[in-house]
């Protein structure tokens, strides 16, 4: 009866390891999505826009903003470090430091790109989000993705007094 007993245990325990729960240190985060297009809903400062943001490769992003109505002729594009801005037809590459709009998007497609390449940021997951925090011009910043579809959700930059929630992601 003993023999029978510690056999069984035995089988119980082996059968169980390999249950037991992925840890958290086992896990590393989905390659970020390098092609996608989402509604935003930019807050900087007191000011809400919103803008329909794409990401067609890693350093390759495109916002048009929606609203509020003054900025909706606005279109920009940031391709390898460089902001090309097209505002009712009129086109000219801008310094991002001179314009808020031109800063915010470049902050968020900085960040995007050093999630995409996976550059210079503290990766965490709990409860089925992935949180990415970096360091930048403008202080700390964070990054968040669904565990799940791997969709950006939030960004923020203290620092900056913004932040960018994603919406009608595809």
């Amino acid at each position: 009866m003993k023999k029978a007993f510690s056999l069984f245990a035995i089988v119980f325990v082996m059968l169980t390891a390999g249950c037991e729960k992925q840890s958290k240190a086992d896990i590393s985060p989905p390659p970020a999505p390098t092609q996608f297009a989402s509604v935003v809903t930019i807050t900087y400062g007191k000011t809400e826009m919103t803008a329909q943001l794409s990401q067609n490769a890693a350093e390759d992003f495109t916002i048009k903003f929606l609203t509020p109505e003054a900025l909706a002729p606005l279109l920009l594009e940031y391709k390898n470090s460089v902001c090309k801005v097209t505002y009712n037809g009129l086109t000219f590459e801008a310094d991002i430091n001179r314009f808020p709009q031109t800063e915010a998007g470049a902050l968020l497609t900085g960040a995007l790109s050093d999630a995409v390449q996976g550059m210079n940021l503290q990766t965490t997951y709990e409860d089925g989000i992935w949180t990415y925090t970096g360091t930048g011009e403008r202080g700390t910043f964070t990054l968040t993705r669904n565990g799940e579809t791997g969709q950006w959700i939030d960004f923020n930059v203290s620092g900056a007094d913004l932040k960018i929630v994603f919406g009608e992601f595809k």
